[in-house]
């Protein structure tokens, strides 16, 4: 049973890194010849496919030993144990140059770092996508330095070094829909943002339709500002990981029985389902329909 098991995970294996291929030059007995392949495959993940040629696997009581070639460069991997050969493995492989997708990439990338060389100023979105064409990741670049650029996450499934970087998206389309606590007055509105424009806040445009016994239409202009979570929390929690608190202040012009000027502000909640679309909860307070709860969803693009 063991062995049709062990054979069943090394075709998995195999099927899984038609692309990217693990072989053996050296005597390797089938339980460690899946492990390392394991190891291997989960280091190489999504990124630049590669050929790699385990030439030396020594163990003993007190070291395990791993010499290999990956696209005919000499690598050597000395561990305590299996699980730290495990994770030297995806550590070596995680920074290898050899794994880098073309163009611009990602180049250092742990729990508190993500950093580039690219030229990009603060408040940018860029995209991360592996070998497959995958978005991996949504950054906002929050500082700058002489050799490299630093990124915060907004949105980031499996992120690691090597990964290709792609301009972001520009403009953010949401609805927003908002009732009072009586739930007499319910109100709609279209909002669109161009992100680029400034660093950590962002110009809205907004389209606000009100009844409360009757409709009022109005037009605004504001603007609103996010602190991601994560800076705050180091935790892989994904309502914190990928999570914001906001604040928004708008001024409208409209028409009710006449027109009028209507200002609101409202703070909240965000959250990114994926590195396009999000969701939003706050409290809002206007003068058009004084304090109400608020849901939106959106879309960037």
């Amino acid at each position: 049973m063991k062995k049709v098991l062990l054979s069943s995970v090394f075709l998995l294996f195999a099927i899984f890194s038609a692309f990217s291929s693990v072989s053996f030059s050296c005597p390797v007995d089938e339980n460690d010849k899946v492990l390392l392949t394991d190891y291997f495959i989960a280091a190489i993940s999504g990124r630049k496919d590669a050929e790699i040629e385990v030439k030396e696997f020594t163990k003993s009581d007190e070291r395990i030993l791993i010499v290999f070639d990956i696209e005919n460069n000499e690598r050597k991997i000395s561990a305590a144990s299996y699980e730290e050969l495990g994770e030297f493995i995806n550590n070596a492989l995680s920074i290898e140059p050899l794994l880098f997708l073309d163009g611009s990439t990602l180049f250092y990338v742990t729990d508190d770092i993500i950093a580039s060389h690219d030229d990009i100023k603060k408040g940018d979105l860029v995209e991360a996508y592996d070998g497959n064409n995958r978005r991996r990741a949504l950054l906002e670049v929050v500082d700058r330095t002489e050799t490299a650029v630093l990124y915060s996450p907004i949105y980031q499934k499996d992120l690691v070094a090597g990964l290709e970087l792609r301009d972001g998206p520009e403009f953010s389309l949401s609805l927003r829909a908002l009732s009072n606590f009586s739930f007499s007055n319910f109100s709609f509105a279209l909002d669109f943002s161009y992100l680029p424009l400034f660093a950590y806040f962002n110009p809205v445009l907004s389209f606000y339709v009100s009844y409360d016994g009757a409709i009022s239409y109005y037009g605004g202009i504001g603007f609103d500002v996010r602190f991601p979570l994560e800076r705050l929390f180091n935790t892989r929690f994904t309502l914190i990981e990928e999570g914001a608190v906001f604040a928004s202040a708008m001024l409208y012009l409209g028409y009710d029985d006449g027109f009028s000027v209507a200002s609101g502000f409202s703070v909240g909640y965000e959250h990114h389902i994926s590195s396009r679309w999000l969701w939003r909860i706050a409290w809002e307070t206007s003068t058009i329909n004084h304090s109400a709860l608020m849901l939106s969803f959106g879309v960037l693009f």
